[in-house]
């Protein structure tokens, strides 16, 4: 129930932060419509229901005529969707006093992607691009009563299948399965043509509901605020006003606010009122951990000289500065964010899509997302760029929480198109989406692309496609046109948020590297090092290092059956997408282990195998503060049931890694580097730049309670730093098992705790008759349940499910 009540607080706030939304109060007579879509089988030419948002694919399943394609083998039977063009259809009643308005606009928010739009058989509207937003005025086409609207959707294989055919080489694109290997052509979320962690499933819809909007006056879309700078005692911002229409040149208009009172502004006739604020004495934005995450809520009225009042809008703000710090130093090229002039160290991870199906994440999902984020002390997450663009709802979360955003844009691991009407396709998203996601506070970094410049230069695209001489400088003048070029220019338009043009900037096959710039370290995964060597391969910042894990059985139950769990089972085959797969889960949980003898071991060993990994990089990386300043896992959330990189599972569940992950992120804790596994140390760390001082208590003691040693030390760490509390020698005197335990006291005072256990002889199981396990408590109304574990045994990584 407190969860429930938490999340209920979280969306009365949300709905308060109006910034980009179209929740805008006019001053004359206005409606907003959203539309109720049919779809129509190809085979049949039956028409069905679709609902104001979603994919033919999900209308197919919701209407029975396809199955759940999560559900064993089922995604093979949606290939054939992308054969076919597919048309939607709706209707809308307007009345004389509808039509009697200014505008009529039909708007689609997302609408996914190639489409041809008809009101009353006359096309009005073809799109592209399933990033940006569509609209268009009906009203030539409009009349009273019933109006049809239809929507013919072309697959991406067939819109690009003749200039496929034609092209004198194809564009690297390694994660589109299909023989036509288009992806990288298409303005749409990337993972959708399949992935290491993904299945294929090439949507076609609309994302978001279509709205129709009736109206007189110029229509406010879009608010934008940006710092500029920040004194001592005052904030210096820019506030802007984006219109539907262009405002008229060099009229006048009266803006008011409830916090900076009113002005006077003039425009230039193009769409945007840009003006600059002051603020006195500001109360700023900080990241989790640093202060508070201040937020200013305001109400914006804009009026003409008449006093007609044009537009209201709800917004909520924050002051901060971010900067992207790159200075050559004694280690190499640094990579620091700093928010408000001081360095942060970054703690997260990578954010995917949470489902295959964008239109069925809700606001709610989202909003459980980021609580789930800051209940595991994450200060950053990174929105990966073979995704979608964060909705508003989930960057409000972060603004309010205090979770800091990297965003990609939506580029990944491919080589895309430079020519001037792809580019052309691009700058108008850009110009959507870069003014929305940057007047949040919590964005402190935008990112180019994910992998594209180290994929380029370094996984063997020009001998695998046959790019050679003028065409592989064609490909590289295109990266510079788009990431060097065209995105920058864009978002210095709209903001000063920083900008990098890919991550990694380094490349983790070359040893140097690791000491410049961002890194994807996947040495242990996709190369052949131990996992000892994440405590030792540190990148100045970490963006992306990984280890799978199965899901737990509840979430293995919603696509198989117990005779299926097994490794050589098709289904489990299947749902593991990654190329080295299973057999590197097995091959490092044999090792820290030992043997498994049945699947339901090698899933509990292989959760344990991740958080495992995981937690030795976090603390390699935290241990190499400040020369190391950020450390971002592989992955967060996964986009259907399956094992994966990441540390929640689709259906929300933790993983041992979440869990792991709550520990290693606190602002001031203990951790445990291992250089190797029979070498460990402590230390006490803390990524606050304020000074901590506390007492640390250490006690060891063996599996039979008796202890070994005890320790006392007093600490005082001023900004970034680290202690190493026991080396490994301490350890090696003892031949039996160990549990070491420490308490001290965090940056507020709170008694905290943590143990860590020394097995060198591989990992004891617990027999059946070592515990007990009693329901005491059984809350079906509030969904509670209280469970009591008796035992006289030490147990460690107890896996309840």
């Amino acid at each position: 129930m407190k969860n429930l009540l938490l999340i209920s607080l979280i969306i009365i706030c949300i709905s308060q932060n109006s910034i980009s939304q179209n929740s805008i109060l006019q001053s004359s007579m206005s409606k907003n419509t959203e539309l109720n879509w049919n779809f129509q089988d190809p085979r049949t030419n039956q028409i069905y229901p679709l609902g104001v948002k979603g994919s033919v694919q999900e209308g197919l399943i919701s209407n029975k005529l396809m199955p759940d394609p999560f559900d064993q083998l089922n995604e093979n039977l949606f290939g054939w969707v992308e054969d076919y063009k597919w048309t939607c259809t709706s209707e809308l009643q307007l009345t004389a006093v509808d039509l009697n308005h200014k505008f009529i606009k039909l708007e689609f928010p997302s609408i996914d992607t190639y489409a041809d739009v008809y009101v009353n058989d006359s096309l009005v509207l073809t799109t592209n691009n399933a990033f940006k937003s569509f609209s268009v005025d009906i009203k030539n086409v409009a009349k009273v009563g019933n109006n049809s609207i239809k929507v013919i959707f072309t697959p991406p294989v067939i819109f690009h299948r003749a200039e496929y055919d034609t092209m004198p080489y194809h564009l690297p694109a390694i994660n589109d399965v299909s023989p036509i290997a288009i992806a990288s052509m298409v303005r749409k979320p990337q993972y959708q043509f399949g992935w290491d962690w993904a299945l294929r499933m090439v949507t076609m819809g609309f994302n978001k509901p279509a709205v129709i909007h009736v109206y007189n006056v110029n229509r406010l879309v879009q608010t934008n605020v940006q710092t500029k700078n920040i004194s001592d005692n005052s904030a210096e911002l820019d506030f802007s006003m984006h219109f539907d229409q262009n405002l008229v040149a060099n009229s006048t208009y009266y803006w008011s606010s409830q916090l900076n009172g009113k002005r006077e502004l003039t425009s230039d006739g193009s769409k945007i009122l840009t003006f600059p604020i002051e603020v006195n004495n500001p109360k700023l934005w900080y990241p989790k951990g640093h202060g508070d995450p201040n937020l200013y809520e305001d109400k914006w009225t804009l009026s003409d000289k008449n006093g007609n009042i044009l537009a209201q809008q709800d917004v909520v703000y924050g002051i901060r500065t971010a900067d992207l710090v790159q200075n050559e130093d004694q280690w190499g090229t640094s990579f620091e964010i700093w928010v408000n002039k001081k360095p942060i160290f970054c703690k997260g991870g990578d954010y995917i899509p949470q489902d295959i199906f964008l239109a069925r994440i809700s606001t709610e999902e989202r909003l459980r997302m980021v609580e789930m984020m800051d209940q595991a002390n994450f200060n950053m997450v990174r929105v990966w760029g073979g995704g979608m663009y964060a909705d508003d709802d989930f960057l409000a979360a972060c603004d309010k929480k205090g979770i800091m955003v990297w965003h990609d844009m939506m580029f990944a691991c491919s080589v895309y198109p430079g020519d001037s009407a792809y580019l052309k396709n691009v700058e108008e998203e850009f110009d959507y989406q870069i003014p929305r996601i940057s007047s949040h506070a919590s964005l402190v970094l935008f990112n180019g692309n994910n992998e594209v410049d180290v994929a380029w230069k370094n996984w063997g695209f020009q001998l695998r496609y046959g790019i050679h001489g003028k065409d592989a400088k064609a490909v590289e003048e295109n990266y510079d046109k788009l990431f060097k070029v065209l995105a920058p220019n864009t978002i210095a338009k709209y903001s000063n948020i920083p900008y990098v043009h890919t991550s990694p900037l380094s490349n983790w096959t070359e040893k140097e590297m690791f000491d410049h710039g961002t890194q994807h370290y996947w040495g242990v995964w996709h190369g052949k090092d131990d996992i000892e060597e994440f405590s030792r391969k540190i990148g100045r910042f970490n963006a992306e290092y990984g280890f799978q894990s199965f899901p737990e059985f509840s979430t293995l139950r919603t696509f198989s059956y117990p005779e299926q769990w097994n490794l050589d089972s098709a289904v489990m085959k299947h749902h593991q997408k990654s190329y080295v797969g299973n057999g590197m889960i097995e091959k490092h949980a044999k090792r820290l282990y030992g043997k498994m003898q049945n699947f339901e071991t090698f899933v509990y060993y292989s959760q344990l195998t991740q958080a495992k990994a995981v937690s030795i990089a976090v603390a390699g990386h935290r241990v190499d503060a400040p020369r190391c300043m950020g450390t971002l896992f592989w992955q967060l959330n996964d986009c259907w049931p399956a094992p994966s990189w990441s540390s929640i599972d689709y259906y929300n569940n933790w993983k041992a890694l979440q869990y792991e992950m709550r520990k290693d992120f606190k602002n001031v804790t203990m951790v445990q580097r291992i250089n190797k596994l029979e070498e460990e140390e402590y230390f006490f760390v803390s990524d606050l730049n304020d000074t901590v001082q506390s007492k640390i208590k250490m006690t060891a003691y063996n599996f039979k309670g008796k202890i070994k040693e005890t320790k006392e030390i007093d600490v005082k760490m001023i900004g970034l730093g680290s202690l190493s509390i026991i080396k490994a020698e301490k350890i090696d005197d003892h031949k039996d098992n160990l549990v070491v335990n420490f308490e001290w006291q965090d940056e507020n005072g709170i008694l905290c705790s943590r143990q860590f256990v020394h097995e060198p002889d591989n990992y004891h199981e617990a027999d059946q008759k070592d515990f007990t396990v009693e329901i005491i408590e059984n809350d079906s109304l509030n969904k509670r349940i209280a469970i009591k574990i008796n035992t006289d045994k030490f147990l460690n990584d107890f896996w309840l499910s």
